[in-house]
């Protein structure tokens, strides 16, 4: 692999990693099989476990489960 394509796929990865690129897009930008592949090439990285992708629904959930938390934890029930 030469020097450019290596520095796209460790950019894709550090993407990934960051929660910037959701799994199957990395999966298929970087050419792999499957997710085994994508924690492998991870690994190899020595990259952090994913976070979770900021996706407009993902913000959803957490407001909502902040709504239905807060409250509870705040009167202890």
């Amino acid at each position: 692999m030469d020097i450019r394509a290596q520095e796209n796929r460790l950019a894709l990865l550090a993407e990934y990693a960051a929660g910037r690129l959701g799994t199957r897009e990395a999966i298929a930008r970087l050419g792999l099989d499957d997710y085994a592949d994508l924690v492998i090439a991870m690994a190899q990285e020595d990259l952090d476990l994913p976070k979770p992708t900021d996706t407009p629904a993902r913000r959803a959930h957490v407001a909502r489960a902040r709504e239905i938390l807060q409250p509870l934890l705040r009167h202890g029930d």
